[in-house]
């Protein structure tokens, strides 16, 4: 079914319920249709809506950018590449450039969240008692515990939450704001606190802070295709001759069931000029601070070391930046 209009979407999704899902580009949808973790009734284009796949920036509103952006359009855009760059960065890195061709915002934002023993075959996975994200009472990646672990493992979501983001979702009953970062609950099994009949619009990203450097830095197996493995983006203004600290913003992603900021690293960080040994603190405040599990493709003890070594790597990229 092709939809032309945010209203009907919204109609469709009340109508139709837990037994409908919206799609537009698919690469995350289609696949695990495939092997039947999701099998909707109705299916449902938002492709054809207009004015969903615009970019727009205003000097004092900051940037907006429709759910139907796609990432390729992201990563090419002059405007975001001038103003942005962090958003670029975190754009080309998602998935192949086939991929980035079909994705968009809204689907890379309301990922899924995956783990090694959900996102298999329905074949495979009837060999394992049915887990919690699966409508189960336990969860197999840590051998019977009654907590969703798996992983969001979206590209964006890190460097738009560090930026201070926030999502637009419409529904029949009006239009609602969140900040991107509670968009994303901390329950692996229903990770989005988006409502069954409401439709991710667009996001909002605040104008940056004079002197305010940002990046995106992930770890994964393959440089094309793969999901990160761990994650992080991060924004640092600076002010003043002395180079101090105004604002430092740290998100880790892919090390749990949402992005999250590391706010100890800001409030070290803030207020002070940064030398190598605060960017090692701040390094090992990360590392404490991620706790990934064995339900992805590589060690928790990696993932997690990785995690300390980005930070590292994002920090001492700021300072050179803007120096």
């Amino acid at each position: 079914m092709e939809l032309r209009s945010i209203e009907e979407a919204c109609l469709f999704l009340k109508e139709h319920g837990q037994e409908s899902k919206l799609m537009s580009g698919g690469t995350d949808l289609l696949p695990s249709m495939k092997e039947r973790i999701f099998e909707p009734k109705y299916l449902a284009n938002l492709s054809s809506i207009p004015n969903m796949d615009r970019i727009e920036f205003d000097e004092g509103l900051g940037l907006r950018i429709g759910a139907l952006v796609r990432l390729h359009s992201l990563e090419k855009d002059p405007l975001i590449r001038e103003r942005y760059p962090m958003i670029a960065q975190a754009a080309e890195v998602v998935g192949s450039v086939q991929l980035r061709q079909m994705g968009t915002v809204g689907g890379n934002l309301s990922l899924d969240t995956r783990c090694y023993y959900y996102n298999q075959s329905d074949f495979w996975r009837k060999c394992r008692p049915t887990c919690i994200k699966m409508g189960g009472e336990i969860c197999n990646a840590v051998g019977g515990g009654k907590r969703c672990f798996a992983v969001f493992s979206g590209d964006l979501a890190p460097v738009l939450t560090a930026l201070g983001t926030k999502i637009k979702l419409s529904s029949v009953k009006g239009e609602r704001t969140l900040s991107l970062s509670d968009y994303y609950t901390g329950d692996g099994a229903k990770p989005l606190a988006i409502k069954p009949e409401e439709v991710v619009t667009g996001v909002e990203v605040p104008a940056l802070p004079k002197e305010a450097f940002g990046c995106y830095l992930k770890y994964r197996i393959r440089k094309s295709i793969d999901f990160p493995l761990a994650a992080v983006g991060a924004l640092i203004a600076l002010e003043g001759r002395e180079r101090v600290c105004r604002e430092v913003r740290v998100v880790i992603g892919a090390v749990g069931t949402r992005p999250e900021e590391v706010k100890v690293i800001g409030e070290l960080l803030r207020g002070k000029k940064v030398s190598e040994a605060l960017m090692d603190e701040a390094s090992e405040m990360a590392f404490k601070a991620a706790r990934p599990i064995a339900n992805a493709a590589s060690t928790p003890t990696y993932r997690k070391k990785m995690i300390k070594i980005l930070v590292g790597r994002a920090l001492r990229q700021a300072m050179q930046t803007c120096a």
